[in-house]
């Protein structure tokens, strides 16, 4: 059903965004608007625990509801969880990832009103639900529309991840430790889980050839699993100021990726890591939808590697062409990283 915006102001609210790193990053505008118009109310946020960690230290979350990925299990969440989020006697509940899991939950709390995407049966699940958009919008005005059928104001905003002081210094030490001496720091994250999404890694190897002729260090970043792919690009880069930077905690690499002067990145959660720390970032886009996946200003730093070609938009995960990709050239991805740094500076006081 589709309700009318409340009669009254909530004083608990419950944002769901369970899963997918980079969405709950783009998620976090949600939450500043909440705030800014509900100051009193008491704001949780629930996720899986990677995307949970996007909310950590976010001034508008009261608290984070972390709920296990996944299993076995007929029930939707632990049942101690259950319980819990009954107890809560949340006001609004609004589920930003709208599948038939956060659903369910989303009717468990007994929230008067429930808002989540216009999709088959479990739309039966929520009071009020958000249509679907008739035109391309950014995934950040995407999120923000699940406020608008509650009336709540909502502007142009953008993700912010809220890093410590203590938590930026650790990023610039990691940093030091891998790269010292001088010159800006140009990150690359060279992997994805899909191969569809990956710029070569020969290409990345010669941008990290090119970037140490004209006197800039090269932190190869890895995730988790992602740390042979990262070497065979420092190996075949045979640059002299590179090296590879894995094995880190998600907040930790947040913290490296906000000590860098510039982030080179296919799609993938770090595209949007970059500016949500204030890091100007080179996005490199295949097969996706730039407006939808990339709504950062170039007048921010941030730039964008994406051909118009014929085929794209294909939202393939595998693709045996990949045209839209290796149409990008090295020259251009340069181009690009010469473009952020003019932009946004360097950080000298990493080296």
């Amino acid at each position: 059903m589709t309700g009318g915006p409340p009669a009254e102001s909530p004083r608990r609210v419950l944002v769901t965004r369970l899963r997918r790193i980079g969405d709950a990053i783009l998620s976090l505008p949600v939450l500043d608007a909440l705030r800014e118009r509900f100051p009193a109310a008491a704001v949780d946020f629930m996720a899986e625990e990677g995307p949970a960690q996007a909310a950590v230290g976010h001034p508008a979350v009261n608290r984070i509801v972390p709920i296990p990925t996944g299993g076995a299990s007929p029930l939707p969440a632990p049942w101690g969880l259950l319980k819990q989020l009954r107890r809560e006697r949340y006001d609004w509940v609004i589920d930003l990832y709208g599948n038939p899991r956060s659903a369910i939950l989303s009717a468990w709390t007994g929230a008067p009103i429930r808002v989540g995407p216009d999709r088959r049966a479990r739309r039966r699940l929520y009071t009020h639900v958000v249509p679907g958009a008739r035109t391309p919008l950014s995934a950040v005005d995407h999120h923000l529309r699940a406020l608008a059928v509650l009336g709540v104001p909502v502007g142009s905003r953008a993700p912010r991840l809220h890093l410590s002081d203590a938590e930026r210094e650790r990023g610039m030490a990691v940093i030091r430790e891998h790269l010292p001496g001088e010159g800006p720091i140009v990150g690359l994250h060279v992997s994805n889980r899909w191969s569809a999404k990956r710029w070569a890694e020969a290409n990345f190897a010669s941008l990290v050839r090119v970037l140490s002729r004209r006197g800039a260090r090269a932190a190869i970043l890895a995730g988790p699993g992602e740390e042979a792919l990262a070497a065979r690009v420092l190996g075949t880069g045979g640059a002299p100021r590179a090296a590879v930077i894995s094995g880190l905690p998600l907040r930790t690499y947040w913290s490296v990726v906000a000590a860098l002067d510039v982030l080179v990145t296919n799609d993938g959660s770090p595209l949007h890591a970059g500016p949500a720390v204030g890091t100007p970032t080179v996005g490199i886009l295949g097969p996706t939808v730039p407006e939808i996946w990339f709504p950062y200003a170039a007048r921010d730093g941030h730039q964008l590697l994406c051909k118009d070609i014929w085929c794209r938009p294909c939202h393939r995960h595998e693709c045996a062409r990949l045209d839209c990709l290796e149409w990008i050239s090295v020259s251009e991805a340069a181009g690009a990283v010469e473009r952020a740094l003019a932009r946004g500076g360097t950080r000298d006081a990493v080296a």
